[in-house]
């Protein structure tokens, strides 16, 4: 048993009854179960679905019913406005700062702090941490910040924003005594950079590992059997239902699911469902109104815990995305991707990435297309071969197994270990 004390900042993670970001439950879960023990810091507003954990003006809440406490840093409710959420990150920063030693006595010191890139302040404040507590830090990355903000043309790429972020990216790879990406490429991404000791950096590659996001496949299975799908449409009417699960936002481009759906209007008995919720929700539903479509809906968001009843009405599932070709190249971490994976379905995603999962494992198809019709035309290939949806299905189950959070904790816990060996 380790007993070692592991601080994780990640400001958008919720539990798993409020949403789809678990990843640091998930391995808080996994840590204690093997003796160590984790604290996990997240805000008090919950991103995917504006829950505000604490209502009175407490700057923390500590809500350790699951075992460890899970520790909540009272932010303000931002709405939709950039420039307030902006400003909560700050603040949530800057208030787990300020209480860092009143944690430090109530949870013990922290032997190792994780900061997640969510954003970049969180790795930043890890290595902060770490140098104040003596401990070892780890930077991870599950969102590559300023590069996505570049490709979703929220900054301008390459101006003076950008710059500034990248110089902080770079510092806080530096700073850490271990690097974990949630994309494969990491360490592409770095070299590409010219961040590494071989293209004239500080940054040893050595130090840099990949864990995808993943599932808790006993809770997925628990929910699958416990809680019901509540969807009208994905009730059994003699269609087959293709399904996408994830936000409706532009980021995703769900537009063009309509666009599909518009292709295949004749094709008698076929349904689409997008269940998700997102900017883009009520101008889609519209869109769909003035086409006159009937052929697809989009219920809006599910409770997380009645995602696996809801995927195994589906037939196939759309894991779909923009073109994000500057993202794709360093592999993609979807963690819709694992709840497919899990339910044993054929996979349909048009973002090919160099480090496919669908395509390695044979879940199903994974390539770029030339416009609505040739998606729609590969649907219907795809759902009249019969032998390869069984195969592609089996193989999408099997390679869930691969992703889960117990070996994902497993191989934490090896880089946490390998980084604390010196103190032993």
């Amino acid at each position: 048993m380790s007993g070692k004390t592991i601080w994780s900042i990640m400001m958008d993670n919720c539990l798993p009854e409020h949403g789809p970001h678990n990843r640091h439950f998930w391995f808080a879960k996994h840590l204690k179960e093997q003796g160590y023990n984790p604290v996990v810091f997240v805000a008090s507003r919950e991103r995917g679905n504006a829950i505000q954990m604490i209502e009175d003006d407490a700057p923390f809440k500590v809500d350790d019913s699951y075992g460890f406490p899970f520790v909540y840093i009272r932010i303000k409710d931002y709405g939709e406005s950039m420039k307030k959420r902006i400003l909560a990150i700050f603040e949530f920063h800057k208030r787990l700062n300020k209480y860092a030693d009143t944690f430090a006595e109530m949870f013990g010191t922290p032997d190792v702090i994780l900061g997640s890139n969510g954003y970049p302040l969180s790795p930043w404040l890890a290595n902060r941490f770490a140098r104040k507590y003596n401990a070892a830090s780890i930077c991870e990355i599950c969102d590559l910040w300023p590069l996505s903000l570049e490709e979703y043309d929220i900054i301008k790429t390459g101006g003076a924003i950008a710059k500034a972020m990248y110089v902080l990216e770079r510092k806080n790879y530096e700073g850490a005594d271990a690097i974990i990406f949630s994309m494969e490429g990491g360490a592409d991404y770095i070299c590409d950079k010219g961040w590494d000791i071989a293209n004239g950096g500080k940054i040893d590659l050595a130090k840099v590992h990949h864990i995808n996001n993943g599932i808790d496949l006993e809770a997925f299975r628990y929910n699958a059997a416990t809680y019901n799908c509540p969807v009208d449409a994905l009730e059994d009417n003699g269609k087959l239902k293709i399904v996408y699960a994830g936000s409706v936002r532009k980021a995703n481009n769900i537009g063009y699911l309509v666009d599909v759906a518009k292709c295949m209007r004749n094709d008698e008995g076929i349904e689409f469902v997008a269940l998700g919720a997102g900017d883009e929700l009520e101008e889609l539903r519209e869109r769909v109104r003035e086409l006159g479509l009937t052929n697809i809906v989009f219920p809006g968001a599910i409770d997380k815990r009645e995602i696996p009843a809801s995927l195994e009405k589906a037939l196939l599932l759309l894991l779909y995305s923009s073109s994000q070709v500057n993202l794709s190249q360093y592999g993609m971490s979807q963690n819709k991707l694992f709840d497919y994976l899990a339910s044993g379905k054929p996979v349909l995603s048009n973002l090919p990435s160099n480090y496919s999962i669908v395509n390695k494992y044979d879940c199903g198809i994974e390539r770029s297309f030339a416009d609505p019709e040739d998606f729609a035309n590969q649907i219907r290939e795809m759902i009249s071969d019969k032998d390869s949806m069984k195969r592609w299905g089996d193989n999408a189950r099997a390679t869930a197994e691969l992703y889960s959070f117990v070996s994902h904790t497993n191989h934490l816990i090896d880089i946490i270990e390998d980084i604390t060996k010196e103190e032993q």
